[in-house]
């Protein structure tokens, strides 16, 4: 394996460092968070429900582990952290079964876009309190 290449481990994500949280679906429950580590590696935490049904656990697993490969490890992109960070704004985050959340350094908020986040449904709300 070439050195410049990425790579994850799993580990303990630190919440006080910047890090991505991914959800499955509808949960609002996160099923991973992604620590950025040093050395172009990163900290994966798996977060799974293990009351879940051993089907719908392999699914969910199955599914995280693609994207993060995809994503993160085999992305041709220079910086993949960038890459999905602008990834979490973009409507695919929105409407795939794993939705990725950014939170920077220090904030207890991610930074991301969702259904309501959109300039049509602002707009409608908007003139509606105007016809009102």
């Amino acid at each position: 394996m070439n050195n410049d290449s990425w790579k994850w481990q799993p580990g303990k994500v630190d919440l006080n460092n910047r890090y991505f949280e991914l959800k499955f679906g509808y949960d609002p429950l996160p099923v991973a968070r992604i620590g950025i580590g040093v050395n172009k590696n990163f900290v994966v935490e798996f977060l799974l429900n293990l009351n879940e049904d051993i089907e719908k656990l392999q699914e969910i697993f199955c599914e995280v582990l693609w994207e993060i490969e995809l994503y993160l490890i085999n992305n041709s992109e220079p910086d993949p952290i960038e890459y999905m960070i602008n990834h979490t704004k973009k409507c695919a985050n929105v409407y795939s079964r794993v939705h990725w959340r950014y939170f920077p350094k220090g904030f207890k908020r991610s930074i991301a876009l969702s259904k309501e986040d959109n300039f049509s449904d602002k707009c409608k709300k908007f003139l509606t309190k105007l016809i009102d």
